[in-house]
């Protein structure tokens, strides 16, 4: 098991101070529970397979949009309507399931709300936080986030505080060395803005950014209170 926390600030020293937690093991996704974790990471590597399948719903349908709120039980059947049943993504759509499953269970939740979005350029390209309790983000094809550690930020330039200067300029961060980026596979529990004690050290994180274009598959799951705290204001 790879664990790591950064623990150099002793309680109290900062006010918001928050750490990662990374590990092997999935079951240790959990340790976003924990008040002074906003980032828990399970460093899986992902199977060929399911990279396969990814590019092959790319090569399929470059325009994946799919947007759902599902019990865990009906995730494959959600799923195999959108895209067609077949033998070929039984693999892929499993994964999603479980994580769908893990995400409920987590958070003893019965709903939850799943995008599966095909992306060829950054979506989110500033680092920024969310307003929500806690996001799960996974990719399958492509580069995937791109994150900051908490005690590394200076999120008074955040938002208008930028003052119109690129991130790597305005003094959000000192070095592009300070960023930090998961892996294609990896799965990731953002803790946000909402989470109950966490107003002003939601994690700060941005989609990915590289010198040429690229093809990503992208998945996020999040509470169903997110999806209609969005879809109400409209």
């Amino acid at each position: 098991m790879n664990i790591t926390i950064d623990s150099s600030l002793e309680d109290g020293a900062l006010i918001h101070h928050r750490n990662s937690y990374i590990s092997n093991d999935s079951s240790q996704l959990s340790k976003i529970h924990n008040q002074k974790i906003n980032i828990s990471i399970w460093q899986r590597k992902l199977d060929s397979e399911l990279m396969d399948i990814g590019n092959y719903l790319l090569r399929n349908n470059n325009e994946i949009q799919l947007s759902e709120v599902v019990e865990p039980r009906h995730t494959l059947d959600v799923l195999n309507k959108e895209f067609g049943s077949s033998k070929k993504t039984v693999p892929l759509f499993k994964d999603i399931y479980n994580l769908v499953n893990l995400f409920c269970n987590l958070f003893d939740e019965k709903r939850a709300w799943v995008r599966l979005d095909s992306i060829d350029k950054p979506m989110c390209p500033r680092f920024h936080t969310d307003y929500v309790k806690c996001r799960l983000v996974t990719t399958y094809v492509g580069p995937a986030t791109q994150w900051l550690p908490h005690e590394l930020v200076n999120r008074s330039k955040l938002g208008h505080g930028n003052q119109g200067q690129p991130d790597n300029k305005s003094g959000l961060f000192v070095e592009n060395a300070d960023i930090e980026q998961l892996n294609v596979g990896h799965v990731a529990l953002l803790k946000g803005e909402s989470w109950a004690g966490n107003e002003g050290a939601g994690l700060v994180h941005r989609s990915p950014h590289a010198k040429n274009g690229y093809s990503r598959l992208y998945m996020t799951i999040d509470f169903l209170d997110t999806y209609l705290n969005i879809y109400r204001k409209y």
